[in-house]
């Protein structure tokens, strides 16, 4: 009898305390018997802060406020390539070559796909002097017969961009040259 008793308040023990719970979450006032007993709230685990990549600003160079983004041409294998077999060169881009000495640099347009203005840069950060219109050559040219280009006045840097957009930027001799981005303060402009 006394196991009977012993389980049948240990069932309305558990069934208050079902009610209870159910009551509680549903907002409900619950008689106690007893005093609350403190629960933990489960926490989610700390997550990791996602890290944003930093991306470095693109080089660019800017002449008497036009700004160009470039790709660099700083080792002698990037210059000999150049845009040599470049299907097309985007709009707002060009290609910077940088060289160690300030003289007259020579260029030719083997393998070129499209025309090009040059604008030589000197040491001094400024426009030495612009050749326009360049025009490729016709395909299979033999090297032997390409023309060269150079500037008039020594120069440090050549920018090379599509023809055209020199004269319509209103690009002349003796703008200022100033190089932003990955390229700030590297090469002296």
């Amino acid at each position: 009898m006394q196991i009977q008793r012993a389980l049948h308040i240990r069932l309305i023990c558990t069934a208050i305390g079902l009610v209870s719970v159910v009551m509680t979450s549903c907002g409900g006032d619950v008689p106690q018997s007893q005093p609350p007993t403190a629960t933990a709230t489960p926490t989610s685990a700390p997550t990791a802060t996602p890290v944003s990549k930093v991306i470095p600003p693109e080089p660019t160079v800017t002449i008497g406020g036009v700004s160009f983004t470039v790709d660099v041409a700083d080792t002698p294998e990037k210059r000999f390539q150049g845009l040599s077999g470049r299907p097309v060169l985007e709009e707002g881009t060009g290609l910077l070559f940088i060289f160690s000495e300030e003289r007259k640099h020579t260029f030719w347009m083997k393998d070129m796909r499209f025309p090009l203005d040059m604008v030589w840069i000197s040491a001094s950060c400024t426009v030495a002097d612009i050749t326009t219109d360049v025009p490729q050559p016709p395909p299979d040219s033999a090297d032997s017969v390409l023309p060269t280009y150079s500037p008039s006045a020594p120069a440090t840097y050549n920018l090379e961009i599509n023809a055209g957009v020199a004269a319509a930027s209103g690009l002349k001799t003796g703008d200022p040259v100033t190089f932003g981005g990955t390229l700030t303060g590297r090469f002296g402009c």
